[in-house]
């Protein structure tokens, strides 16, 4: 490698290193720009893996090409795990398997480039490693194309904000995990979003990802069924993106009920009451940051579902 090639890679490596411990996407920040900080780790450990395989192999007549990529395998995870461990202690982050992932696969390509940049390997071992890398790039890669597939679908359909058509759609909301599209029961379109409700104290959903100027509209709509014969209250709550800087307050928030009765429930909330609920101040109708509906200790866990999340007028 030329002195300028190996200095600018050094100097971009120096450069990266402090983001694994400053800056990085918010709590609200898009599914996009969360899975591309993600795919960073691959970034900057294929690049000092890169520069590693160059060091190792620096003054070296004869060396084995295996033995230099256990060893920087070996050092890549050593590094990662001391990096999420570090991270552990640090406010608002904390440590993620996911990235330890991300490092070793950055170091495989990182090898697998100076092993093809070099010559070092004969054609059918490259091409091995190139069918046998490029599936599992692939798969690091996806959760950002399905992010950017799903906001333009969002910023498409406004203002409905979510209507559960679309195969990615219920991944706006909170807790997939305990949610499910369906095709039974309906209240618009062919599906609609099942949601499990625990007996935790507060259990519920809420919308993360979704165009945040709500500013030209009047009216939030959502339709919610019950399927049993047991009431539910069901609660409601809205705020902008400057609910944290004051104190993520109670009375800084917009929050509402509705009683439920068996099946579907169309509900409807003002945006102008939206836009004056908090008690210090208006709204920011251009900057809202979550809409969520929950329950509140449930004797049993118990099912809702949703459906057609629109703005109007």
């Amino acid at each position: 490698m030329k002195p300028l090639t190996r200095s600018s890679l050094i100097l971009v490596l120096v450069l990266g290193a402090p983001f694994f411990f400053i800056g990085g996407p918010d709590y609200h920040d898009s599914r996009s720009f969360k899975c591309l900080w993600d795919l960073g780790h691959i970034l900057f450990f294929t690049l000092a893996s890169f520069g590693l395989c160059d060091f190792f192999s620096m003054g070296e007549k004869e060396f084995s090409p295996g033995a230099i990529f256990w060893r920087i395998f070996s050092l890549v995870f050593c590094l990662g795990l001391s990096v999420e461990l570090i991270q552990g202690f640090l406010s608002g982050r904390s440590p993620s398997g996911f990235d330890l992932l991300r490092n070793q696969f950055g170091s495989i390509l990182g090898c697998m480039l100076f092993a093809s940049w070099k010559n070092m390997l004969p054609i059918h071992y490259k091409r091995i490693m190139y069918a046998g890398t490029m599936p599992v790039l692939l798969l690091f890669l996806w959760p950002l194309s399905r992010a950017v597939i799903d906001e333009q679908e969002a910023a498409h359909q406004f203002p409905v904000l979510s209507d559960f058509e679309t195969r990615f759609e219920f991944r706006r909301w909170q807790h997939v995990d305990q949610l499910t599209t369906v095709d039974n029961p309906v209240r618009h379109g062919s599906r609609a979003m099942r949601v499990q409700l625990s007996t935790q104290k507060y259990s519920g959903t809420g919308l993360f990802y979704f165009p945040r100027d709500w500013s030209g509209y009047e009216w939030l709509h959502f339709s919610v069924f019950r399927q049993d014969d047991e009431e539910m209250s069901l609660y409601a709550r809205i705020h902008d993106v400057f609910h944290k800087k004051h104190g993520r307050a109670y009375s800084d928030r917009y929050h509402t009920r509705f009683n439920l009765k068996k099946g579907w429930n169309d509900c409807k909330i003002s945006l102008r009451d939206v836009r004056y609920a908090p008690a210090d101040r208006e709204m920011d109708m251009h900057k809202i940051e979550s809409f969520a509906i929950f329950v509140v200790s449930q004797k049993h866990p118990r099912i809702i579902f949703l459906d057609h999340v629109y703005l109007s007028n």
